[in-house]
């Protein structure tokens, strides 16, 4: 009985102080409205748990009370934006109130040893955040992504003769093009940031790992953690994930520990012939601590967010196949037969810019981004907007405004047309209106390795679609799971027709 009972007391402490703790809360002043389903004590979290998407929710909400309305989660508020309009007026142009974070202090400090550590990401607005943004972009700018063209090129060609390998053994049989596009991303990244001290291949064991701890990472802004931050009394009841913490620490410093050693003992004894890479490049400015953390943040957010990209260009290409045909004829006009496409040839594909910049627009990887949050309190339309409030973007909704986009629901590669044949697609801006999507957020806490997820997409899409027909029927109604920070599709098989003669000989020329 004792086993029963001491759960059932401990329930029903929780639940009495909260209600206490509810009813002695002041009034809040003129909050944006109410998100439907607001309950007392809880507010909106069991409206949360619903099996929809949360970008199609607030999308739906926003319909109902307005662009800009505001979740009760305990003690936490948190702000949704679906309009390009206030995200301009907000996250651009208020920066200094809206670039801060509020993340669990389990994934910050925890995971990414706080303020000595390097999640640069998920750090608070500020002096140390402003230092390491510096940092990584100085290593990842426009200029250094063309200094790194080889590393994408050789790993574009290493997926290119996987999948020729692989299709060798069943030439009649539909493939799992997901799996080898992950370990394309996560393969790209890696090369970028540590060069060749990096030896795996597409299909080691060894990347096995790196998924996982980029899973369980993930978990630290799930539902779990984020409960004790919307009830910090559960914390002093509930342990706090001590050990997973450590677990996923030390995998990340014994995984990544050993590249550097590597790398810096190379740069020492053979700098001559260290490869261009992030970390040649930036290794200096940094502690272990901050390099590992930069080494998660990249791998994390950079490898699942392109493999989600490129997942969706091709599910599109497949089901659509004259949009298909149409970029293979404008890479067989501008490139040829006699070799692969290179970065060079980006400016003279115009159709295919158009048609990643609408994959990025309809299937945005992270639709939700990682949250903003408030430094200081805010008066908006006369609606006040606490400190430490959570402001989330909902591109989902951006992305979908009749307004902004016309036949919103419709995949129309030519809507960007006139955007990049213009002279601001080569050019970098924080401001909404100069990109025709905000797949990498906007404002300050723009993605810094946009030119690296850009380049990393571009190149797979170009060789694959210069290489082989893509024929199959992937499902594009729905994506790998609603709890995933990632916007996914299902995983599908496709089977991929070599486009002429010589596409086997292009694939093996080095």
């Amino acid at each position: 009985m004792l086993a029963y009972t001491v759960p059932l007391i401990s329930s029903a402490v929780v639940a009495t102080l909260s209600v206490a703790w509810w009813l002695l809360q002041p009034s809040e002043r003129n909050l944006p409205p109410l998100a439907p389903g607001c309950l007392p004590v809880i507010g909106h979290l069991l409206a949360l748990a619903s099996k929809e998407p949360l970008q199609k929710l607030f999308l739906k909400w926003s319909q109902e009370v307005g662009p800009i309305f505001t979740l009760k989660l305990g003690v936490k508020r948190w702000i949704i934006i679906n309009d390009s309009t206030t995200v301009k007026n907000l996250i651009v142009n208020r920066g200094t109130i809206y670039s801060s974070r509020d993340i669990s202090s389990v994934m910050v400090d925890g995971l990414f040893d706080g303020e000595t550590g390097g999640g640069f990401a998920f750090y608070e607005y500020g002096k140390y955040w402003r230092n390491l943004r510096r940092i990584a972009h100085s290593g990842l700018t426009k200029k250094k992504i063309d200094d790194y063209q080889s590393t994408f090129e050789q790993g574009a060609r290493t997926l290119l003769q996987t999948l020729w390998q692989d299709l060798a053994k069943y030439p009649e049989a539909g493939i799992s093009l997901c799996r080898y596009l992950e370990d394309y991303a996560l393969l790209s990244v890696l090369k970028v940031a540590y060069g060749d001290a990096i030896k795996l291949k597409p299909g080691d064991e060894e990347l096995q790992p790196v998924f996982e701890l980029t899973a369980a990472a993930a978990t630290f802004l799930g539902p779990k953690e984020q409960l004790l931050e919307f009830f910090p009394i559960l914390k002093r009841i509930f342990p706090q994930n001590t050990p997973l913490v450590k677990y996923i620490r030390n995998k990340l410093h014994s995984f990544y520990g050993p590249l550097f050693q590597n790398l810096v003992e190379k740069m020492e004894n053979d700098p001559e012939n260290v490869s261009d890479c992030f970390f040649k490049e930036v290794a200096d400015q940094l502690t272990l601590s901050q390099r590992i953390g930069f080494s998660a943040v990249f791998v994390g957010a950079g490898s699942e967010t392109t493999a989600s990209t490129l997942q969706w260009i091709f599910a599109v290409l497949t089901n659509y196949p004259e949009i298909q045909e149409k970029v293979f004829g404008e890479i067989d006009a501008v490139v040829g037969r006699d070799r692969l496409p290179t970065a060079d040839d980006e400016p003279n594909l115009p159709y295919l810019q158009c048609v990643i910049l609408e994959t990025l627009r309809l299937f945005t990887p992270a639709p939700l981004g990682v949250p903003h949050a408030t430094s200081s309190e805010d008066t908006y339309n006369n609606f006040v907007i606490p400190k430490k409030a959570t402001v989330v973007i909902n591109a989902y909704a951006i992305h979908r405004d009749p307004n902004r986009y016309e036949e919103p629901e419709k995949f129309d590669p030519l809507r960007h047309m006139e955007y990049v044949k213009s002279k601001s697609a080569h050019k970098f801006s924080q401001n909404v209106d100069d990109r025709p999507h905000l797949a990498f957020s906007t404002g300050r806490r723009v993605c810094v390795g946009i030119h690296l997820a850009e380049r990393s997409v571009f190149m797979a899409t170009a060789v694959l679609v210069a290489c082989y027909r893509l024929e199959g029927s992937p499902d594009m109604s729905r994506s790998k799971g609603n709890l995933s920070t990632t916007f996914a599709p299902v995983p599908y098989e496709v089977r991929l027709i070599p486009r002429h003669d010589d596409v086997h000989r292009l694939i093996q020329d080095v």
